[in-house]
């Protein structure tokens, strides 16, 4: 008599990111309880639920380490010099948070976890925006993994000052499996000494994860010379805060030393590719990496792309290999599999869910399946490979902690047709408000 399982995948090729065996051929996935129990050929068991992984390649789900989901209506309404405005986060993306109503935040929420779903996106950690709480039930019912915190700021914009207390009492309310609380610091530039010292003895205390923004412009960097007469890793070093607990957003102005302390204090760092290489400069991510620093990879919300973590990829390995590697003509500077380990491997050990981002018996079981029976995708001689050629509208199926989220290209936990509908409706009046940030 065989086992019954919850769901057992057929017959699919597996992109696993495991490096002893990356890649396995024709083999069946057999997921009960939430994990992976058995990977194999011709698995003899019984299931609630089968799929049929033909033509298919399944692999760990993505994790958008840095986003921001209350962002999402900014997308496309300021073109590119106004993005540019210094700093626009203080000046355009905070005053659009703080004045957010609850139906734009819901509907936002919405979206952004419905792109997520549609892109191949399983887990995301947030920045912190105006209704934590309202995110966290969001993605609960759409069925993904999350980190969320409050935009913990103490300076700034009076209406929208948070402090370590109201995260403490967030992360007290959020204990599923799935969605859980975080500490953050918006920003040291608008966060007191009294502030950071006790989010990140709190975040110690009650053993979660501090999400900040760090080394992200020049002014920051000068900001903390003369406030603390240290770069910002060096400061953070200085005082023991500089640990795995960090999730570290941009990271793109760093010292040599900063980048050894990186590695040295297994800090994870989130490389934005388009918005680091757009607006900010090339961070040294092939030296991180050398280093054996924890890299992984975010989109930086949908204000300014598509929250495309494949895209991402893509623009990572061609952007790096053309600043650090052409002009020596060395073009092994980040490869595929390497990007692939920073968009899943990387980016659940940033969230400190170390048991997922690895197709092996035992771990999660966060998986996407992309379709490879489309022209670009065929022939694929190589599945590591994968990073070169695909996008996230390849992804067709989901499973979050062992349940079905996509089946087919049908998102099964939220409806898609009415949150589209709800988004077109109130753009017009949200773009207005934009205009008069932009205007100001």
């Amino acid at each position: 008599m065989s086992e019954e399982v919850d769901i057992l995948i057929r017959n699919a090729d597996i992109l696993t990111l495991d490096s002893t065996n990356p890649v396995l051929r024709n083999h069946d996935i057999a997921i009960d309880d939430g994990k992976i129990i058995r990977i194999g050929k011709q698995l003899r068991s019984d299931s609630k639920e089968e799929l049929n992984g033909k033509g298919k390649v399944i692999m760990p789900g993505l994790v958008d380490a840095h986003t921001h989901v209350f962002q999402i209506f900014l997308r496309g309404a300021m073109s590119s010099t106004e993005l540019n405005v210094h700093p626009v986060w203080l000046k355009i993306l905070i005053p659009f948070e703080a004045e957010m109503n609850e139906k734009e935040a819901t509907i936002s929420t919405q979206l952004a976890c419905l792109n997520m779903i549609r892109k191949g996106i399983t887990a995301f950690a947030d920045a912190g925006g105006p209704y934590p709480e309202l995110l966290a039930a969001t993605t609960e019912k759409a069925g993904l993994r999350a980190r969320i915190t409050h935009s913990t700021m103490d300076q700034g914009p009076a209406n929208y000052q948070r402090n370590a207390d109201d995260n403490t009492k967030l992360i007290s309310k959020l204990t599923g499996s799935l969605v859980k609380g975080w500490y953050s610091i918006r920003q040291i530039m608008v966060s007191s000494d009294k502030l950071i010292d006790e989010t990140m003895q709190r975040a110690e205390n009650d053993n979660v994860g501090v999400h900040i923004h760090l080394n992200e412009e020049v002014a920051e960097v000068e900001h903390s010379l003369s406030r603390w007469g240290k770069r910002p890793f060096e400061y953070l070093h200085s005082r023991g805060f500089l640990s795995r607990r960090i999730l570290a957003a941009h990271c793109a102005f760093l010292s040599e030393n900063e980048t050894r302390l990186i590695a040295q204090d297994s800090a994870n760092i989130v490389h934005c590719p388009f918005i680091n290489m757009a607006y900010m400069t090339f961070p040294k991510v092939p030296r991180l990496l050398d280093l054996g620093a924890h890299v992984a990879l975010g989109s930086d919300g949908g204000s300014y792309r598509g929250l495309d973590l494949f895209t991402e990829m893509n623009i990572a390995i061609a952007s790096h290999t053309a600043n650090f590697g052409t002009p020596y003509y060395d073009f092994d500077i980040l490869s595929p599999s390497s990007i692939l380990k920073m968009a899943s491997t990387n980016g659940y050990r940033a969230i400190m869910q170390d048991d997922a981002g690895i197709v092996k018996e035992g771990y999660r079981a966060d998986l996407i399946a992309i379709n490879r029976r489309r022209a670009h995708l065929i022939p694929m001689h190589d599945l590591t490979t994968l990073p070169l050629f695909a996008t996230g509208n390849d992804v067709v199926d989901m499973i979050v902690d062992g349940r079905r989220i996509m089946h087919d290209g049908k998102v099964l936990t939220v409806d898609e047709e009415s949150i589209l509908t709800e988004a077109h409706e109130i753009e017009p009046s949200v773009t207005e408000r934009i205009h008069r940030y932009v205007q100001h």
